[in-house]
């Protein structure tokens, strides 16, 4: 009898974050000996997961050890694999972010280990359907969608062949490992049962791959840890040994390459997947803080970007201060790891600082906005737009508020004589509040069911209800339906058993829509049981017959969430208690809003601060807001903060949801607060009192970040790089959303030398003409290099004054003679 060929590798996942931080520096570099030695009693050929902040570590810590592992990444033995730089969970944080997690990783690796890498494929859940898009433009071409059990439940769709296509939402693929039956988990236990299934029920041997056996090892050769090479031997040995089977090494990138080429293609959706994930613990902190960064992050690079094309004096010593805001992504992309969220309780204080040192950083670009205020002549409140395309904002300050528009990327003067006096609109007549403005109302009834009407400018009106929190805690279902007090200075509710949760209402001035802000904080007899059922949501009824469309990142879908999944918590400590599993029925995600829309496409569009996790149940929609997790222990935040915006519309496009939902809490950070007070003081001059530094004529296609980044450090082991020459390149990312092919038209305020479209590290795609039409795909994301002359580095004839510094320590002599 034939053997039966099957190929083996295996993925070794080990982090920076979290294990060196608690286990000891001798981690990472134990964890490369042990799968070497691994390697070389079995013959395997395998994969290292390490986060990217990882690899620079050891090559400051323990460079032999990295020498160890790019010797076998040289020698194929090894191949890197995943390459993000803080292994996050993608689906949980922004668009932007996850690009620059894959550029950052990938450079890393390249610098590091000599090579770019070419497989995706990491052990915690990293799944969206732009993911494919993001990773070929990085230049990736294969992956895995195996994730394993470790503190999370992922589930992807199960497959009965070895290899597919897994395409993204804009087309792309990538040649793909899947997940099936052959998937192993590290443990012994586990590798003995799959191999007695596998001698059990063979696969059969058709035209398609060879079966691969795809293991998942996490191995620290410690006493503390259950993942060593010692102890997983014996099972591949026996492996090796059992005369039915021809096991032939690969590793991932290999074995995808020799694929054969009939490969069906899948295409998952979020529906399709689970993340096993406590979304929703700590109120969501982590993910909000992880948010607040990336809208600081992006707000001050552009800002920084544009101060560079008003030329000297310039805000900081260079043009652009590159590594303050390079260095705070690094923070930012590292803290969002995985285990500072899933293991928050457990380490998740160690990315405190990490979050504080993005704050700090970025003093140095909110200086921006003061900067930017002496350079204009009008006297005015400098209001800075961070998006790239125009918004109304209301801006606050000590003569009152003014609505302003701001133009994309750009800022506006808003003279004081703009600033008028707030009008208190709420009107109270028992249980009704009422609110109107210019044929906008919005009516607040807190008898009975509690519902809010709103009504539109063309006379459409919605009823919904005010979004009850509801927990459950010990043996008692609660609610916040009995309002305790009100005050009417906007409008303040305090609800619940006995006040446990606080509402704010009021309506912004630039737009027509309801802000209610929920606040959590129960007693300790009244927190929520453990569990994402018992958790804190607030509670949105649904209109018969509306469609779900929620945001993913650097996407929109609509979700149909009619799915059960399984997830599991410790009894007590994490590490050695036995584990309990609840049933959790139809979850969808939604980074920044959900959208109910009726068959006639109007719609009640909910926009909200990043509470994340939704259900869909019995006619109604429930967001988590606060929820208790067994594997934090004992370390929990029962308290929460969510922020919603309510708004009717006749029809959104897919471009304009996303815009509004960025839009929400984007513009705080430093336009307003800081503008507010930094009047200029006509010192200076020269430039206009209303300036964008670029524009996208395609309403569909967003440019969603521009900043600027350099060439000697960027380029780096690049062919075709675009930013050549260029010193300080500026860079634009351009989204569709629509899904409809466009040649958008980009308008930029100076003289662009050289424009390219390129991918996502730079290399060229293709020369942008001078007129800077950009063609895009359905759903693309697009980068793009701009050379513009007037933002070029402009360097100063130091050696003119060099009198100054060259004899000025001679002043003593001067001095003791007299001549000074």
């Amino acid at each position: 009898m034939d053997r039966l060929p099957l190929y083996y590798t295996f993925g070794n996942h080990m982090h920076w974050v979290d294990m060196q931080w608690l286990w000891g520096y001798y981690v990472l570099p134990d964890s490369i000996r042990d799968m070497l030695h691994f390697c070389r009693e079995t013959g395997a050929k395998g994969n290292v997961n390490f986060d990217g902040i990882g690899y620079e570590k050891l090559a400051a810590e323990n460079p032999e050890a990295l020498a160890e592992l790019r010797d076998a990444v040289q020698n194929g033995v090894i191949e890197p694999v995943g390459c993000s730089y803080g292994q996050p969970y993608g689906l949980f944080h922004g668009g932007e972010s996850n690009l620059r997690q894959r550029i950052y990783g990938a450079r890393t690796v390249r610098r590091l280990l000599g090579v770019w890498p070419k497989t995706f494929w990491e052990e915690e859940f990293d799944f969206f359907p732009q993911l494919p898009q993001m990773l070929k433009g990085c230049g990736f071409e294969y992956a895995s969608l195996f994730f394993q059990w470790t503190w999370h439940t992922p589930e992807v769709p199960k497959e009965d062949v070895p290899v597919i296509w897994w395409e993204g939402q804009d087309g792309s693929r990538l040649l793909c490992a899947t997940r099936n039956k052959l998937n192993l988990h590290q443990w012994p236990e586990d590798m003995e049962a799959t191999f007695a299934d596998l001698a059990a029920n063979p696969p059969e041997s058709g035209d398609g791959p060879t079966a691969l056996i795809l293991q998942w090892l996490e191995l620290m050769p410690s006493p503390d840890w259950m993942c060593r090479s010692e102890v997983l031997l014996p099972k591949m040995r026996e492996l090796l040994a059992d005369p039915r089977f021809e096991i032939q090494m690969a590793t991932l990138g290999e074995y995808l390459s020799i694929s054969q080429p009939n490969i069906p293609k899948r295409t998952y959706t979020l529906d399709d997947v689970w993340h096993g994930m406590s979304l929703g613990k700590n109120g969501d902190y982590a993910i909000h803080r992880s948010h607040s960064s990336e809208r600081s992050l992006l707000s001050v690079e552009s800002l920084q970007a544009i101060l560079g094309l008003f030329g000297r004096p310039y805000d900081n010593w260079d043009v652009y201060p590159t590594w303050e805001l390079e260095e705070s992504w690094r923070n930012l992309l590292a803290a969002q790891h995985h285990d500072n969220h899933e293991c928050e309780g457990l380490c998740g204080h160690v990315a405190e600082p990490q979050y504080d040192a993005i704050d700090k950083l970025l003093l140095g670009g909110e200086r921006g906005i003061d900067h930017l205020a002496t350079l204009v002549e009008k006297q005015g409140v400098v209001a800075y737009n961070p998006f790239g395309w125009e918004t109304a904002v209301t801006i606050n300050g000590p003569e009152g508020f003014a609505v302003a528009k701001l133009p994309p990327f750009g800022y506006t003067v808003v003279p004081h004589a703009d600033f008028q006096v707030q009008e208190h609109r709420w009107k109270s007549d028992g249980d009704l509040l009422t609110y109107s403005r210019d044929g906008f109302e919005v009516r607040v009834n807190l008898a009975g069911e509690m519902e809010i009407a709103i009504r539109n400018r063309s006379g459409a009106e919605r009823i919904l209800n005010l979004p009850l929190v509801k927990w459950r805690s010990g043996e008692q279902d609660l609610d916040s339906a009995i309002i305790y007090r009100k005050h009417l200075d906007d409008v303040f509710l305090m609800a619940g058993p006995e006040g446990d949760v606080g509402y704010w209402l009021s309506v912004p001035e630039h737009m027509d829509a309801l802000d209610i802000t929920v606040s959590f904080e129960p007693m300790d007899e009244r927190v929520p049981n453990p569990g994402l059922n018992d958790a804190a949501k607030t509670v949105w009824r649904v209109p018969t017959g509306a469609k779900l469309i929620t945001d993913h990142p650097y996407a929109i879908s609509e979700v149909q969430p009619n799915a059960e999944w399984l997830r599991k918590y410790p009894e007590g400590d994490w590490m050695t208690s036995p584990q309990w599993f609840e049933k959790v029925t139809n979850p969808f995600i939604s980074q920044s809003f959900v959208d109910l829309v009726d068959p006639s496409g109007s719609g009640l569009l909910i926009l909200h601060n990043g509470s994340q996790q939704w259900f869909y149940r019995d006619g109604e929609i429930q967001n988590v807001i606060s929820m208790t997790d067994p594997w934090d222990e004992d370390n929990i935040r029962t308290d929460a903060r969510a922020k919603y915006r309510v708004l009717l519309h006749e029809s959104l496009s897919n471009s304009k949801r996303w815009q509004l939902g960025r839009e929400l809490f984007g513009l705080t950070w430093c336009t307003n607060d800081r503008a507010i007070s930094r009047v200029s003081d006509g010192k200076a001059g020269g430039i206009p009192d209303i300036f964008s530094a670029l524009f996208c004529d395609a309403p569909n296609v967003i440019p969603t970040a521009f900043y600027r980044e350099t060439e000697d450090f960027s380029g780096k082991y690049l062919d075709d790089y675009a930013g050549k020459g260029m010193g300080y390149p500026f860079i634009v990312r351009l989204v569709e959303f629509d899904g409809i092919e466009t040649e958008a038209t980009l308008t930029v305020a100076g003289t662009v030398a050289k424009a390219y479209k390129t991918n996502h590290l730079g290399q060229i795609l293709e020369e942008i003409t001078s007129t800077l039409r950009v063609k895009m795909r359905p759903y693309e994301i697009a980068t793009v290099y701009l050379d513009i002359v007037e933002g070029r580095k402009q360097t100063r004839d130091l050696d003119a004054k060099r009198e100054i510094w060259a004899t000025v320590h001679r002043v003593v002599e001067e001095v003791t003679e007299g001549k000074f």
